[in-house]
C-alpha cells in the first residue's frame, strides 16, 4: 500500500559532547501532503502529521562526510511511502554546512553514536514509538555513512591501514582526503565504538571500508547485508573483496555493482540551482540516469528488508494496554 509522507523534524542531544543535531523523521500518514521547504530543497510531505495506523519498520540513513540527509530524500520518501519510518541524522561537524570534524578520531567515534542517539529519540518519542519497532532497525550508510552503519553493527574499525596510505608520498596529493587525515593528525589507533544490539540489517551503498583493511575486522557483523558499488567508483572491486570475505557469513551479503554509475548515483538527483555548486556529486557518466536508478534502488532496499523481516507486514501488532 502506498501512503502519503508525514515528516517532522527535531534536535536530538548529546550528552556527551554537549551538543545537538537536527534530525528529519519521514513516515506513513494518511494527511494530505503539501510543497515544503527543507533549505535548497522543496519536498512534497505533510508536516508533523499524525502517524498513519499500523505498525512500520524503522530504518535510518547516515549520509557522507560533509554531505546532508537531505541528499537522501529521494529514497527517504520512496521507503516512507512504502510503509517504513525513515529517520535521517545529520552528522555534526561532518556536514555540507559545518565539516570541520571530516577525518577525524572524534568524528569517527561519533558517528556511530549518533545513529544509537536518533533511535532513542525515536523510542523515547509517544507519537512515533505505537507504530515502530525500534528493536529492530535497519541502517543505510553512503561512502563514510557505510563506515558508520558497519561499526553500529560491531564491525571494528581501525586506522592503520588508512593513516599509513595518506602518508605515503605518492598519495600526498591524491584522493583529496589524504591532506585532511595529516593535516588533522589521525592516528593509528582502533576507534572504540559502541555498538547497537537493534541494528538488524544495513544496506551499504558504495561504503568507506578504509578502516576494515585488518583481519578479523567485519567477523563479529552477523547482520544481512545489501551491498552495492559504483562501476566507476574508487576502489570498487576491492570493496567488493573485502566485504565478501571479511563478513562472519558471506551467505548473508546481497551484493552488486552498478554498471556505469559513479560514486554519486546513490544520491538523489540535485536541483539545476545546486548543480554548480556541488559539482562532482551531481555529475553522472554518459548514459547514466539517476532518476530511474533511484526508483530502483528503492524497490531493491524494499525488497531486502522484506526478506529479513523489516517490512511492515512482518511487524507484529503493538500489544493493547488493558
Amino acid at each position: 500500500m502506498n501512503h502519503a509522507v508525514g515528516c517532522r523534524r527535531w534536535n536530538v542531544e548529546d550528552p556527551v559532547k554537549g551538543h545537538a543535531f537536527p534530525v528529519t523523521v519521514m513516515y506513513p500518514t494518511t494527511a494530505p501532503e503539501n510543497h515544503s521547504a527543507f533549505g535548497p530543497y522543496t519536498l512534497h510531505v505533510a508536516m508533523d502529521a499524525p502517524v498513519a495506523r499500523g505498525r512500520f519498520p524503522l530504518v535510518v540513513i547516515s549520509h557522507g562526510s560533509s554531505s546532508s540527509p537531505m541528499v537522501f530524500r529521494t529514497l527517504a520518501q520512496t521507503l516512507a511511502a512504502n510503509g517504513c519510518v525513515v529517520c535521517l541524522p545529520q552528522h555534526p561537524f561532518d556536514n555540507a554546512l559545518s565539516n570541520e570534524l571530516q577525518y577525524t578520531h572524534d568524528n569517527l567515534l561519533m558517528r556511530p553514536r549518533h545513529l544509537s542517539l536518533a533511535i532513542d529519540a525515536i523510542s523515547a518519542d509517544p507519537s512515533l514509538l505505537p507504530h515502530v519497532d525500534a528493536t529492530q532497525v535497519g541502517v543505510i550508510g553512503h561512502s563514510v555513512g557505510g563506515y558508520t552503519a558497519l561499526a553500529a553493527a560491531d564491525a571494528r574499525p581501525h586506522t592503520g591501514w588508512l593513516v599509513e596510505f595518506c602518508h605515503r608520498p605518492e598519495n600526498a596529493e591524491h584522493p583529496y582526503w589524504t591532506a585532511l587525515v595529516r593535516r588533522n593528525q589521525l592516528p593509528s589507533t582502533p576507534v572504540e565504538v559502541q555498538p547497537d544490539p537493534r541494528v538488524k540489517a544495513l544496506v551499504l551503498l558504495a561504503p568507506d571500508v578504509s578502516l576494515f583493511m585488518h583481519e578479523g575486522a567485519l567477523r563479529p557483523v552477523r547482520v544481512p547485508v545489501m551491498l552495492r558499488v559504483a562501476e566507476h567508483d574508487l576502489w570498487t572491486q576491492e570493496t567488493l573483496d573485502i566485504i565478501n570475505r571479511g563478513l562472519g557469513d558471506p551467505a548473508t551479503l546481497d551484493a552488486g555493482v552498478v554498471q556505469n554509475a559513479g560514486h554519486y548515483a546513490f544520491v538523489s538527483p540535485f536541483p539545476e540551482a545546486l548543480k554548480g555548486k556541488v559539482g562532482e556529486a551531481s555529475i553522472d557518466p554518459p548514459g547514466f540516469d539517476r532518476t530511474a536508478f533511484q526508483a530502483e534502488l528503492a524497490s531493491d532496499i524494499l525488497a531486502f528488508l522484506d526478506r529479513n523481516g523489516l517490512s511492515a507486514a512482518a511487524l507484529r501488532p503493538a500489544p493493547v494496554s488493558r
